[in-house]
């Protein structure tokens, strides 16, 4: 009745207004259109049809109304129920599977730092770095003086855009393709990662529109290429992805900085005057090295960030390598998903055979944690035939600060794990303009900024995002929240 429906939606905006969700008041807002187009369209039949016609004519339009418009409110309806704000819980387990909330957060923070660089400087030693002007400038585009918790005058550009303890070792731009990639080292967290800028020009668009695929690698057979002897038959990457990471020597360079910075070293080739990578400037908290490996990465850089940690595991294969990137779109055929997923250590910690020959050593692992704010439209693309499919786990960000994992994107019947749920792949196109501001990468350093401020713990190097994967138990066959 129009009283209960009137009650639903006072309920309804109540819970948008505690719970400051932006998809619930849309879903409410949805209710009262429908409501209002409902008593509408009765008006109007009752003053054009007469009586002995109009209570069929009411009947079949009430369905029609239905059909119309209650699939896309189904739809809507899970996010919104589900959007609630839930404090984020500290875990002191050292050997937690998950990524702790600062690396997250960190990762993010160098994920969206690198788009800022474009155009502005050259390599991480260009004197520009250092313009005042151009500090000022960065800090009005980006809203803040600094990324950590120092409150000084930044001296230059790095110590603004990158995380606390964090140096810059390596920034290039390939204006031919369009691929600009950052390293840097972090003596405070111990580690060295490789961050991919996504698309911001029409080289890189063009990039997400090549997508044929293509073999994992580069296309030549040097003594880089043996590299990739290991892996399977059958693999297909997205084409446009590929190219951005291994044409005109990318991998090669990126392999050359990596090596040396692992162990302490410099990588930029502007400061070595042709000396070995690694010759001068070394790092002088040596006792950290070798370095934890990462690879990061927003929207195109996100992938390509995939594709660099495969290719970074084949060079290690004894290592344990982590990619932890955000609004990643699809990258390969199921064999490309299943090889992935193969190098990942199963919940347990037992390693997965592996086809890369180690030497009778312990095997290292690639471990990918894909990151999704809401409804990000991103993530679910591209749609085409053959299909490409996700590799790696899917970390599904809600409104209201809940993050769902989803073992292998697809889950695991054995170890009891789900997949992502039924509708996951439509829900960003039931609300477009919203799917969209979704994947804004700013958006996802704050998402972790804010909900880390409101955890419940005094440590945040002890927080984590999120305990455990979906399990089946805890589903209850019902679209679970990706608002």
């Amino acid at each position: 009745s129009e009283v209960n429906i009137n009650v639903l939606l006072q309920s309804l905006e109540r819970e948008a207004v505690a719970n400051r969700s932006i998809v619930l008041r849309v879903f409410a807002i949805c209710c009262v259109r429908y409501v209002h187009r409902m008593k509408s369209s009765n008006m109007a039949i009752s003053r054009i049809l007469p009586p002995d016609v109009r209570s069929k004519s009411q009947m079949r339009l009430l369905i029609f109304m239905r059909l119309a418009f209650a699939p896309w409110l189904l739809m809507v309806l899970p996010f919104a129920l589900s959007a609630r704000s839930e404090p984020l819980t500290s875990d002191t387990d050292q050997d937690h599977y998950f990524p702790d909330s600062q690396l997250v957060l960190e990762m993010a923070i160098l994920s969206d730092a690198v788009y800022h660089l474009r155009n502005k400087v050259q390599s991480c030693h260009d004197d520009q770095a250092r313009n005042r002007t151009l500090i000022d400038f960065i800090q009005a585009e980006t809203g803040s003086s600094s990324s950590g918790d120092n409150q000084t005058e930044p001296q230059d550009i790095y110590e603004m855009l990158l995380p606390k303890g964090a140096r810059c070792l390596d920034y290039s731009h390939d204006y031919s393709l369009g691929t600009q990639v950052l390293v840097v080292r972090s003596s405070l967290h111990n580690y060295v990662a490789v961050s991919y800028a996504g698309t911001d020009d029409w080289r890189t668009a063009l990039k997400d529109g090549d997508v044929l695929t293509g073999d994992f690698g580069p296309s030549d057979s040097d003594d880089i290429g043996s590299i990739f002897k290991d892996v399977p038959d059958g693999v297909r990457v997205h084409r446009g992805f590929n190219q951005a990471v291994f044409d005109n020597d990318g991998f090669r360079k990126i392999l050359n900085c990596v090596s040396s910075a692992k162990m302490g070293g410099n990588c930029d080739s502007d400061i070595s005057d042709g000396a070995g990578a690694g010759a001068i400037g070394m790092d002088r908290n040596l006792s950290s090295a070798p370095y934890q490996l990462f690879t990061t990465g927003h929207s195109l850089g996100a992938a390509d960030s995939v594709l660099l940690g495969a290719a970074l595991h084949l060079t290690y294969p004894n290592e344990t390598l982590r990619s932890i990137n955000f609004g990643c779109p699809k990258i390969g055929n199921a064999r490309w998903s299943f090889w992935i997923n193969s190098l990942q250590p199963d919940n347990g910690g037992q390693m997965v055979p592996s086809s890369v020959d180690t030497g009778g050593e312990k095997r290292g692992s690639l471990e990918v944690f894909r990151f999704v704010n809401k409804i990000d439209l991103v993530p679910r693309l591209p749609e085409q035939l053959p299909p490409l499919t996700h590799a790696g786990h899917t970390l599904q960000m809600s409104a209201g600060g809940k993050i769902k994992a989803y073992y292998d994107h697809l889950g695991n019947d054995d170890l009891g794990y789900v997949g992502v749920p039924f509708g996951w792949e439509a829900a960003p196109f039931a609300l477009l303009p919203f799917a969209l501001v979704s994947h804004i990468s700013h958006h996802y350093v704050d998402y972790f900024d804010t909900y880390i401020s409101k955890s419940d713990s005094t440590n945040a190097s002890l927080l984590y995002l999120v305990h455990d994967f979906e399990r089946a138990e805890d589903s209850n066959n019902v679209v679970s929240s990706f608002a």
